[in-house]
């Protein structure tokens, strides 16, 4: 082999050779940087969701509006709750004992006076209504009642068609939780 061949073969290793360590740092390379991408998304805040749409729960599902209740909730919207709640007894589901805790905002030395008294509704009213039972009224509380912590609330409600419209007279008093519900009558409209 002449002078120029073996420079000529030389040369062909060499690039064979740098070729070779080119692809091998080429390929190193782009695995750091898949790694380093996956460790990028491991590391990267999660994507925000959506914000969830609104779905009105059921009263069913929070106790009639008595979940909804706050210590500046007014005497109406009390008793709004607590009426709404009070009409939906049922003797064959609960005995009035276990149903009276879960009236909202009940005051706490009312609860034997209701519980004794809620058999007589139901005979009396509460078992001629259907599930049909809109609020229709609130009366609105004096103001200087309201100022004095003690208030009287009357509830009307439209029970069907074929029955006629309820009220529901509360006594309420200011505590420290906001507006409870010392007394109840249930009466025809």
């Amino acid at each position: 082999m002449s002078h120029r061949g073996r420079k000529l073969a030389a040369l062909f290793i060499t690039l064979f050779v740098l070729g070779l360590v080119l692809n091998n740092i080429a390929g190193r390379t782009r695995a750091s940087e898949e790694a380093a991408a996956e460790a990028a998304k491991a590391a990267a805040p999660a994507a925000r969701p959506l914000a969830p749409l609104y779905v009105p729960r059921p009263a069913s599902m929070i106790g009639g509006y008595g979940g909804a209740l706050t210590p500046q909730s007014s005497p109406q919207e009390v008793a709004q709750a607590f009426a709404g709640v009070y009409i939906k007894y049922d003797p064959d589901s609960n005995s009035p004992d276990s149903f009276v805790p879960g009236l909202p905002r009940l005051a706490s030395d009312a609860s034997d006076k209701v519980s004794a008294q809620l058999s007589a509704d139901w005979d009396k009213h509460l078992s001629k209504i259907g599930d049909s039972v809109t609020v229709t009224s609130v009366s609105d509380p004096g103001a200087a009642d309201v100022e004095a912590g003690k208030v009287k609330v009357s509830v009307v409600m439209n029970t069907g068609e074929d029955s006629e419209a309820l009220r529901l007279d509360l006594e309420l008093e200011q505590e420290e939780v906001g507006w409870v519900v010392t007394s109840v009558t249930l009466d025809g409209a």
